[in-house]
């Protein structure tokens, strides 16, 4: 389920602003772009978790979300203007969206251990790793490739994905019993200091991602960055997902020894060190490095996040707590990160040409620094779970 999942979503990813580029979109309409997906966010996860905790099985809900996106992604291929483009994005993102939380929702049903929870994930990695090579050997092979045919790729493999959900092992709701607005109740978790420090600092980190996700491959390819070929530059982000199957593979054992505090301040950490890195922009073998970190960042802080928030809202209200922190994440979170990453991309213009990509990353490697010590401060020490 993983596998597959990630490698529809990667497809669909990996070489987005690289498009976006090619077609001429200014830095705005980039995080424009990038925002429907925080737009969906504050809508479509926790509705869908709802569903999923109250009327649906929760394989049949994921499925039909990657079914439905198929061909929205084929008529995104085939759009080269603007507003077109962001409209069938934005109504991709409505159906994505949901498949983060379910695939969660769908593995923590079936698991015993929630801790043993990297062991399934880290074979989303590899498919994400896989696909973005696939996608770099095309680049590197073909002249006449273009960065756009890797949403015709996703299409497909969106397509495969929904089939195969639906044959996933059967994943019923927690209550057949509609309750209203019931799916609000996640927000009751606020009221437990622990998750409401999670809920903090996963609104933050989500704020400062979009600089990364959104940019990073212009800066590693963009002759005021590191100069890199389109393809010799999405291999090196894809280093970020190597790193982060072998990270993925340690994350119980690292639950077990150092707890989830520890490991939730070297992910907020790491965050912090690769935008700071970033900033320096040199040398080139520090930068790769940095790149790197996104292993750490991805199963300390993104990977530890989910399993704690896991421990806190489980049972039956599994999807909706894990639909509340997608909301914060990939909502509220990434949509403020969006507008300001792409209003810092659009103001650092150098007038020779090019972009001041110091000042674009330090913004991120102070906020991201400041929270780190805020979570130190804040967060109490265990597993996540409340105390009696």
């Amino acid at each position: 389920m993983f596998w597959l999942a990630q490698m529809a979503d990667g497809a669909s990813l990996v070489l987005l602003s690289g498009h976006m580029g090619q077609l001429g979109f200014s830095g705005a309409q980039i995080s424009y772009v990038f925002s429907t997906t925080a737009l969906a966010a504050l809508v479509s996860p926790l509705v869908a978790g709802w569903l999923a905790d109250r009327y649906w099985p929760s394989q049949r809900l994921l499925g039909a979300c990657y079914l439905i996106g198929a061909p929205l992604l084929l008529l995104a291929w085939r759009q080269t203007e603007f507003w077109p483009f962001w409209g069938v994005m934005a109504l991709f993102a409505l159906v994505r969206l949901p498949g983060r939380t379910l695939t969660n929702v769908v593995a923590f049903y079936h698991l015993d251990q929630p801790e043993r929870y990297g062991y399934l994930r880290v074979w989303g990695t590899v498919g994400w790793v896989f696909v973005s090579w696939c996608l770099s050997l095309y680049l590197h092979w073909w002249e006449w490739a273009r960065m756009g045919d890797a949403l015709l790729l996703a299409a497909g493999l969106a397509l495969v994905t929904g089939l195969y959900c639906w044959t996933l092992p059967h994943t019923p709701p927690a209550s057949g019993q509609s309750q209203g607005w019931a799916f609000l109740g996640a927000f009751r978790l606020l009221r437990q200091r622990n998750f409401a420090v999670l809920t903090a600092i996963a609104f933050v980190s989500s704020a400062m991602s979009p600089f990364y996700y959104n940019f990073s491959f212009l800066f590693l390819t963009e002759a005021g960055g590191l100069g890199l070929q389109p393809s010799m530059g999405n291999w090196v982000q894809s280093l970020g997902q190597v790193a982060e199957v072998v990270v993925l593979l340690g994350l119980a054992a690292s639950l077990r020894r150092w707890g989830m505090k520890r490991i939730l301040l070297l992910g907020v950490g790491a965050q912090a060190l690769r935008f700071a890195v970033f900033s320096l922009g040199q040398p080139l073998w520090l930068v790769v490095g940095a790149v790197a970190l996104h292993g750490v960042i991805f199963t300390f802080l993104i990977s530890g996040l989910t399993v704690a928030v896991e421990n806190l809202g489980g049972g039956q209200m599994r999807a909706r707590a894990q639909g509340l922190m997608t909301l914060v994440r990939s909502g509220v979170g990434a949509l403020c990160g969006n507008f300001l990453a792409g209003w810092m991309y659009d103001s650092c213009v150098l007038e020779g040409g090019g972009h001041d990509w110091g000042t674009i990353f330090l913004l991120p490697a102070c906020v991201t620094g400041a929270a780190l010590v805020v979570f130190g401060v804040f967060f109490g020490a265990g597993d996540g779970r409340p105390k009696d």
